[in-house]
């Protein structure tokens, strides 16, 4: 009998540790409701504004130069880029680098190099991390961030390139 009581008692106090750790879990974590927008989000009515720009001024001649109508969107999973992210903060973490910061470059896979690359002779992005000194105020004459390049870091690629292009809805 003394031994049934001690199990569930034992049990009893086990279930609520797991219940406090779940708990806690739950609560450490903000919500999505929580979070606010960075101060550089548009609206998606912006963002189609500045695609139908890219398209109306740039677009053709990049399809007529390359002959073929080119890839102009891009997609990163965000588990990836928060993985990516995670890497940049801990590899900056190693060298003691700060105001970090990420760089977006256009760029072309080879085509002659059709082994190695996922989309021979289209666009892609890649991402560079950087960091640097901080911006120096909003007066007069503000002084924009300083970046640069974070040697040792590997850069971010091997993007989804839409084809045919897609457009922001």
């Amino acid at each position: 009998m003394e031994t049934n009581r001690n199990t569930r008692i034992l049990i009893g106090i086990l279930i609520l540790i797991i219940i406090a750790l779940l708990i806690n879990n739950c609560t450490d974590r903000p919500s999505s409701k929580d979070v606010p927008p960075p101060s550089q989000t548009i609206s998606l009515d912006q963002a189609q504004r500045l695609q139908e720009e890219y398209v109306r001024t740039r677009s053709g001649i990049v399809n007529k130069t390359l002959g073929f109508e080119d890839t102009r969107d891009f997609w990163f999973s965000l588990d990836s880029l928060e993985q990516y992210i995670s890497y940049v903060r801990s590899e900056s973490k190693k060298q003691d680098l700060k105001n970090l910061g990420l760089r977006i470059f256009y760029a072309a896979y080879p085509e002659e190099s059709k082994e190695e690359w996922p989309d021979p002779g289209f666009s892609t992005v890649i991402i560079v991390p950087t960091n640097g000194k901080p911006s120096l105020g909003n007066g007069l004459f503000p002084i924009p961030p300083i970046q640069s390049t974070s040697r040792g870091i590997r850069a971010f690629n091997y993007v989804g390139g839409g084809k045919p292009p897609k457009k922001v809805r």
